[in-house]
Formats: structure tokens, C-alpha cells, sequence
């Protein structure tokens, strides 16, 4: 498949672990500048070598905290500096801080997850749309979940962000489909770091003082009875299917669709 991103720009949120890293290194493979963001300044520069290796055409490590909008503006004016514009932006940054029913969850989390799933995700789609809309062009990918479609106990706030984060991407893409860009969402379910020790940055919650880990050390019972089983052999997904999800959408031979939601999630919605 042709997919006419060498040569484009890529900013992908969250690029240093797991999802994000696995996305940032298939648009590396197609030949695309990518620019990856985050907090983690060893694992950032880490990851800009694996890129190279992998055939960027160009990459740039920006540290910076996604949820504060003025570090996204000077992100995005780094790029640009670098760059010249943004073609292809990828919101992945998400995830939740602890796991509880709702009745029992300390409401100084809420705005913890609401930051990371849905205000990160404004403050980068806002800050790069005016330029998209000056050229006429730009995609827009959305990280998503299933718990966004579905809800999963013990993940209220995560499962509504993820919610909305669809939503905002079906009424963007009204928006701003008649200015040549699209807006689509990845929905995955259960993907996991392929090797923890390369693949994971300070921030991930799959790192050893991370949420996943400190309540599979706490609750693990409570935590997979939260799991859904797939149709298939494995119960998870490999971070590098979301990262082919990815480089789909924002291809050349994806022009044609925007406004969905798509779900890598090995068929648990109908299993």
C-alpha cells in the first residue's frame, strides 16, 4: 500500500511507551518526519535513535506536558520551527490514575483523568488546526478505547473521557471535512508493552511505580474482573497493531474516511 506519508510531518502525544512508541515507529517506517511528545527526557531521546534507525525523515524529541496549554503551544511552535507545519496529528496520550467503583473513587482524581484523556486531546487539536486549515490539508488521530464504547467497571471517568474523546472526533470531523482534513479514533482493547524494559517511560502505567502495576500488586483479582475475552488466540493486542491502525488513517488511502471509530479489540464487542 502507497501511503503518501514520506516526507509528512507526524506529531504523535505520549510517543516515548508502549502505544505511542509503537505508533511513532510505524510512521518512522513509512518515511514520515515524526516528532514525538512526552515527559520522559531519557526514554524521548531513546526512542528519537529508534526512530532514525527505523527511516524517519527527520525527528524531533519535544518534552512537554500535553494537559497545559501553553507547553502544547510552544510544542507546536517548536515544530514548526523544525518542520514547517504539522500534516498528521495522533492525541495518544491517556489513561487513568487508579481503579475503583464510582461510588468509591476520590474526586481529586476525576480531573487527573478528564486532563489526560480529553483536555490533552483539545489542547493539541486546537493548537494544530489553524495551520491544517492554512494548507488545506491534515489528519487527525484520535486514541480512543473500548471502554469508551462499552464502559468498563471500575474505570467510570476513564470510560466517559474515552467517550468523549469519540465524540469530539465525530463533530470534528464535521467541521473541518470541506477543509481537506479528516478526524478518526482508534479504539483498541488491551494492548500490552511487547518488552517493558525498552518500551515503557516513567509516565506509562505499565512502569514498575506505575498504576497497572501497583494494583496488580494490590487487587489483582479485582483487576481482571474487569477483562473481556476476544474471539482469537490472544487476549491482547501487539502495540504495533495500533500503530498500522494508524499509519491506515492517516494515509493517502484512507482520504475518504473520516468521523469513525475504529476498534482493534480482537472482536470482544460481539464475543
Amino acid at each position: 500500500m502507497k501511503t503518501g506519508l514520506a516526507g509528512r510531518t507526524v506529531v504523535v502525544t505520549g510517543g516515548t511507551a508502549n502505544i505511542g512508541r509503537a505508533i511513532a515507529l510505524a510512521f518512522a517506517a513509512e518515511g514520515a518526519g515524526v516528532v514525538i511528545v512526552g515527559r520522559d527526557d531519557v526514554q524521548g531521546r531513546r526512542v528519537c535513535e529508534q526512530l532514525a534507525a527505523e527511516g524517519a525523515g527527520g525527528t524531533l524529541w519535544h518534552a512537554a506536558d500535553v494537559t497545559d496549554r501553553a507547553a502544547v503551544g510552544d510544542m507546536v511552535a517548536a515544530v514548526h520551527a523544525r518542520f514547517g507545519g504539522v500534516d498528521v496529528l495522533v492525541n495518544n496520550v491517556g489513561g487513568n490514575v487508579d481503579m475503583d467503583a464510582f461510588v468509591d473513587t476520590d474526586p481529586s482524581t476525576w480531573e487527573q483523568d478528564i486532563a489526560l484523556n480529553i483536555r490533552s486531546t483539545l489542547n493539541c487539536t486546537h493548537a494544530v488546526l489553524p495551520g491544517m486549515i492554512s494548507q488545506g490539508s491534515g489528519r487527525v488521530v484520535n486514541i480512543g478505547s473500548t471502554s469508551g464504547i462499552v464502559g468498563d467497571p471500575l474505570l467510570a471517568v476513564y470510560s466517559a473521557m474515552k467517550g468523549a474523546v469519540h465524540a469530539f472526533t465525530k463533530v470534528l470531523a464535521k467541521e473541518v471535512g470541506g477543509q481537506g482534513i479528516t478526524v478518526n479514533a482508534i479504539a483498541p482493547y488491551g494492548t500490552l508493552p511487547e518488552d517493558p524494559d525498552r518500551d515503557v517511560s516513567t509516565g506509562s502505567r505499565w512502569h514498575p511505580s506505575g498504576v497497572f502495576a501497583r494494583l496488580a500488586a494490590t487487587r489483582a483479582e479485582q483487576m481482571h474482573s474487569i477483562g473481556r475475552r476476544t474471539l482469537l488466540q490472544r487476549q491482547t493486542a501487539y502495540p504495533a497493531e495500533i500503530g498500522a491502525a494508524a499509519v491506515y488513517l492517516a494515509s493517502d488511502a484512507a482520504a475518504f474516511i473520516t468521523g469513525q471509530v475504529l476498534s482493534v479489540d480482537g472482536g470482544t464487542q460481539i464475543a
